[in-house]
């Protein structure tokens, strides 16, 4: 990526601007590897106190298990609602509102799955 100067003027009305397209940029596959790496060590390294081997009963390992889940859904969550700013900062205000909508209907879908679950199985 070549960096350019502008003043002010061009910034702001968009003439030149170098950045060009967030998706352009985002279809990098240098960077899609790096956030693949990053995504993929936080996974490993965030939950690593949780996946200790325990001698508990299988309610309490599935108790652990989820909670690492949750907290991966989290981040995820995080991620996403992060990556909408940065869409919204570079002017991709539809792809922006598309993200935090099916962000949030993918966390409420994540944080509810057990209740879910227990309402399919009385049905």
């Amino acid at each position: 990526m070549k960096t350019q100067t502008i003043n002010f003027r061009q910034f702001v009305r968009k003439e030149k601007y170098p950045v060009g397209d967030l998706l352009k940029i985002l279809e990098d596959k240098k960077l899609l590897k790096m956030v693949s790496v990053a995504g993929g060590l936080t996974l490993i390294l965030v939950p690593k106190s949780a996946f200790a081997a325990t001698t508990a009963t299988a309610d309490t390992t599935f108790s652990n298990l989820w909670k690492v889940v949750i907290h991966c859904v989290d981040w995820i969550v995080v991620g996403v609602i992060v990556f909408a700013g940065v869409a919204w900062m570079f002017g991709h205000r539809s792809k922006a509102l598309e993200l935090l909508i099916g962000g949030a209907a993918g966390y409420i879908l994540a944080r509810h799955a057990i209740d879910i679950r227990d309402f399919l199985k009385g049905v």
